[in-house]
């Protein structure tokens, strides 16, 4: 499975890039498309989003540390056999990982406490590695089958 994983870490890898492409490509139409696509999955605020000359990163600063804890996380699963085959507590796992983003947000979004860079990137992060530990096993799975998949297909059609 470690060449499903390489496949899911490029794919994450892209991802990723495409956050800082749309600042770095700002006055092109392709900018505008990207920052179009990630709006899907974040309210792209200004104000909440790392910067590069001036422009903001396609999501904002919590959705790019998630992000960024998923990428860092597949990465030492690579690195680490014993990761890459260890059954995580589902509850335990979404409890320690989710938890600490889901009080800070809702504690900034109710404004009991001011919410900072620090503690959105500490969040976000957690959150990211926490989905990756939890989900990179069926992802890899869904890329395994689909590669085989049409790998048979292709087979039983020219053979």
């Amino acid at each position: 499975m470690k060449k499903e994983l390489n496949i899911l870490i490029i794919f994450v890898v892209v991802w990723c890039l495409g956050l800082i492409a749309a600042p770095l490509l700002y006055d092109q139409t392709l900018s505008k498309i990207i920052y179009r696509f990630y709006s899907v999955v974040c309210h792209q605020f200004d104000s909440r989003s790392f910067h590069i000359y001036g422009k903001p990163f396609a999501v904002c600063i919590r959705c790019t540390s998630i992000y960024a804890g998923f990428l860092l996380a597949l990465c030492f699963v690579r690195l680490i056999p014993e990761l890459r085959s260890k059954k995580f507590n589902t509850w335990l796992l979404l409890s320690v990982f989710s938890i600490p983003m889901l009080i800070d947000g809702s504690l900034s979004m109710l404004s009991i406490i001011n919410y900072s860079m620090q503690s959105r990137i500490i969040t976000g992060s957690l959150f990211g590695i926490g989905m990756a530990l939890l989900m990179h096993q069926m992802l890899t799975e869904i890329i395994h089958t689909q590669l085989f998949k049409r790998t048979n297909e292709y087979e039983h059609t020219t053979g």
